[in-house]
């Protein structure tokens, strides 16, 4: 009975978490001019549609969505953000980007968010104007537009606190949190001071509003295209970097999903190929905030850690016996037949493992078809308990386990030392990817199989 209802409430959630959605929006400055409707999702920012103001001045979206917060732009990059709560919104647009207004109808907390991202524009916009005419003045004048400056500064500082102090109150609130950025010191002794915790002193990491939305993914954007990470990523001293991702990564702890979103994000927009010492990094830390096996205190261990930086796309995956393989006919990995292979190394014990396992399985049921195999490999050094774990939860693919675990073959010759670990094989036993998240396997089955 438990398990009907489960079903009855899954398809119920599936069926509404996708509706038809609407907006509409009144644009008589902008006559046939290009828009698009841009989403977060576990990677970045997507572009969902684009449309035309027609010679009405109407324009119009439609899709399939949910409500949540979305992002509006032109050709020259200005952007809207506003959060739809119910199917359907309509707004207007009043002049040229260069003096926007927004109208939404009455009661709308929309209105309340654009006035207090216009509010921090123009502070920030006061202190460019102010820091430029300090550059530019003599040493006699400087005292008087340091003063002003700072009390732009302090201004600006004062009105962020208060919004903080309420903001549980209102979503939009904490919508709008997410463009104030520190105003920088005009002293050049600490411009060149990065601080994470400073920078994002008034964003919430765990607040699920925010996590995945296009506001997050632009702050991300803006902390690390400020002057001082840029120079940092350009020394590429990789204790210095290291250090900046563990801020990072300590400020969204408490949110797993953040720190996906916060993994993906990096992974992406900085590939190993140009940014070794930062990629190496964020996988570092990732693994060791979301793994239940790390272990870093042997030689043996940290020769690994160095042996799997040369474990690189196309090399030759190496093949080992199946250790108390279900699949009784498969006596090594190599007999494993398949156009795409994901091989796993889990524990029973790790709930990462058992978290990603469980997304794996409805993966696995849509691309077995397609040429996709799974062969899960259990570190767990009890052969009965590992036995009832996986008939409990039904897992069809290839089933094994290498009870000596990390010391065992398998967690050697992939130079396995945390659990989960993914790596996608192609048919001639090459490696084709090492995803970290399920997002990240999720895109590269996808592109593979495709």
């Amino acid at each position: 009975m438990r398990l009907l209802l489960f079903i009855f409430l899954f398809i119920s959630y599936s069926a509404i978490s996708q509706e038809q959605m609407s907006l509409s929006l009144k644009a008589n400055d902008h006559i046939s001019e290009q828009f698009y409707l841009h989403m977060g999702d576990d990677m970045g920012i997507v572009t969902i549609d684009s449309s035309r103001v027609k010679a009405s001045g109407i324009l119009i979206f439609n899709w399939e969505g949910e409500p949540d917060v979305y992002r509006l732009t032109d050709n020259d990059g200005h952007l809207i953000d506003f959060r739809m709560e119910k199917l359907d919104m309509a707004f207007e647009i009043r002049g040229n980007f260069a003096e926007l207004e927004l109208i939404f109808e009455s009661g709308n907390k929309n209105n309340q968010l654009q006035y207090y991202i216009s509010e921090f524009e123009y502070y920030n916009t006061e202190a460019k104007r102010v820091g430029e005419d300090y550059n530019n003045a003599s040493e006699n004048d400087k005292k008087g537009i340091l003063k002003t400056y700072k009390d732009i500064q302090k201004e600006y500082k004062d009105l962020v606190k208060d919004l903080w102090s309420k903001k549980d109150k209102e979503w939009s609130l904490q919508l709008a949190l997410t463009y104030a950025d520190r105003i920088p010191d005009l002293n050049p002794k600490s411009m060149g001071r990065y601080f994470a915790e400073q920078y994002f002193e008034y964003f919430n990491f765990s607040d699920s509003l925010l996590i995945g939305t296009p506001c997050f993914y632009s702050k991300l954007e803006r902390f690390f295209e400020t002057k001082e990470v840029q120079t940092l990523l350009k020394r590429n001293v990789s204790k210095d970097i290291e250090m900046m991702v563990q801020q990072i990564f300590w400020l969204s702890e408490v949110n797993k999903y953040a720190q996906e979103c916060l993994v993906n994000y990096l992974m992406t927009n900085y590939p190993e190929a140009k940014y070794s010492n930062l990629y190496a990094s964020v996988l570092k830390i990732y693994k060791l905030a979301n793994s239940c096996e790390y272990v870093m205190a042997s030689r043996n261990m940290r020769a690994r850690i160095e042996n799997d930086k040369n474990f690189t796309i196309r090399s030759k995956a190496p093949d080992f016996v199946l250790e108390n393989c279900m699949n009784i006919n498969l006596e090594s990995f190599s007999k494993v037949n398949s156009d795409l292979t994901l091989l796993v190394a889990w524990s029973a014990h790790c709930d990462g493992s058992v978290e990603l396992l469980d997304k794996i399985q409805n993966l696995y049921h849509t691309y077995h078809e397609k040429g996709l195999e799974v062969v899960a490999i259990s570190v767990d050094n009890s052969i009965g308990s590992w036995e009832n774990f996986v008939n409990e939860r039904v897992y069809t693919w290839v089933n094994a386990c290498d009870k000596a675990g990390l010391k065992g073959e398998f967690a050697n010759v992939y130079n396995i030392t945390a659990t989960p670990s993914m790596f996608l094989i192609s048919s001639d036993l090459k490696l084709l990817a090492k995803p970290v998240t399920f997002y990240q396997l999720k895109k590269e089955v996808k592109n593979h199989l495709y």
